[in-house]
C-alpha cells in the first residue's frame, strides 16, 4: 500500500485518475474527454508504483522530485524553506477541500506512514457502498451518498 503515498502528501486513492482506472468506465471516459485523450491513458498506479503508461509522470511534482533526487517534497530544501511555489499552489487548492498536504508530509516523514494510509483510505471510501471516491467530490460517484 505505501505506493499510494503521493509524493506531493496526498493519498493517491483518492485521485480521480486512479479511481477512473479501477473504478469508473464512466468517469475514465468524462477524463479523457476533458483531456483529449484516450480512455486506454487514463490510468495511474499511484506514485510508488508509477509505470511508463502511468498518467502520473506528467504531474509538475512528480517531475520536480525526480529532477531533484528525492522521493517526497519534504526531502527537498525548497519545500523545507518553503520557497516552492509549485507545492504552494497544490496546498492551497487541495486545503480548500479540507486536505493538508503538509500535514500528512509530516506524518510520511516521521514513519506514521502505514497509519496515515489506512486513515485515508477509511476517509475516501463511501460509507454507504464502499467505493472509493476523490477528495474533490461531495457525493459519491458510484451511489450519490454525501462524502462530507
Amino acid at each position: 500500500m505505501l505506493h499510494m503515498a503521493g509524493k506531493c502528501g496526498l493519498y493517491c486513492g483518492a485521485c480521480s485518475i486512479y479511481i477512473a482506472q479501477r473504478d469508473s468506465a464512466k468517469l475514465r471516459a468524462q477524463i479523457a474527454s476533458d483531456f483529449n485523450c484516450g480512455e486506454d491513458q487514463v490510468r495511474c498506479n499511484g506514485c510508488g508504483d508509477l509505470t511508463s503508461e502511468c498518467w502520473g509522470n506528467g504531474c509538475a511534482i512528480v517531475l520536480c522530485t525526480r529532477a531533484r533526487g528525492v522521493d517526497y517534497c519534504f526531502e527537498c530544501p525548497d519545500y523545507e524553506n518553503k520557497t516552492c511555489e509549485k507545492f504552494a499552489k497544490l496546498a492551497n487548492n487541495y486545503l480548500e477541500n479540507g486536505v493538508d498536504l503538509a500535514d500528512n508530509l509530516r506524518q510520511i516523514k516521521a514513519g506514521k506512514v502505514e497509519d496515515w494510509l489506512q486513515q485515508c483510505k477509511e476517509r475516501f471510501s463511501c460509507q454507504a457502498c464502499g467505493k472509493p471516491f476523490t477528495v474533490h467530490e461531495v457525493t459519491c460517484w458510484n451511489c450519490g451518498n454525501k462524502t462530507r
